[in-house]
């Protein structure tokens, strides 16, 4: 094990920026906060992890909205609970998509769901690249913004985060921190 945290490193270092591209584009909130600590770290810059981190948001939020659009139809058949979810934004992507569009990534399962839905309930496309580019824009900087400050933090705490399993250790702390804040605050 001990080895294999060893090759990470590398690893991290060149291609840590593609790594926060593919994670944007598939939900992000762990990978967002990781981003941040890597920042803290050394291992990528802060303009260009943000720069990498608002464009796999966009292009993930994007195909999300394009799933929803012209797929989700069939696939809404086979997942009933899903649908459900779907069908209670309606009313909400009726009066308020802008709302949804702006704060997706914002809200606990928001970043798959509220493209999928805005993009089937055929909300205009214009809108939602706008609201939705400004959105991921003000998420990307806050969520490096927080891991960065977290990974600080936890130095000044007296601990030392430069090797791998550490790393991999806080990022992990992130991801719990996130889910059980997201299945206490923001649960039905």
């Amino acid at each position: 094990m001990q080895h294999l945290l060893q090759e990470l490193t590398p690893l991290i270092s060149d291609y840590g920026l593609l790594i926060v591209f593919i994670g944007m584009i598939l939900e992000g909130t762990t990978m967002i906060l990781a981003t941040g600590i890597l920042v803290h770290l050394g291992y990528l810059s802060f303009s260009g992890a943000l720069g990498v981190a608002i464009l796999g948001a966009i292009l993930g939020d994007q195909l999300w909205y394009t799933l929803g659009k012209y797929a989700i139809s069939k696939v809404l058949s086979f997942l009933p609970s899903f649908a459900q979810h779907m069908q209670k934004l309606k009313e909400r992507i009726d009066h308020n998509g802008h709302w949804l569009a702006l704060t997706s990534r914002f809200i606990y399962g928001g970043a798959i769901l509220f493209p999928l839905s805005l993009g089937n309930y055929r909300y205009p496309y214009t809108k939602f690249a706008l609201f939705d580019a400004f959105g991921a824009t003000l998420w990307a900087l806050s969520g490096i913004t927080i891991g960065y400050y977290l990974s600080n933090t936890l130095q000044h705490l007296g601990y030392e985060i430069h090797t791998a399993e550490h790393l991999f250790l806080y990022a992990l702390v992130a991801g719990i921190a996130i889910w059980w804040l997201r299945k206490r605050f923001f649960a039905h």
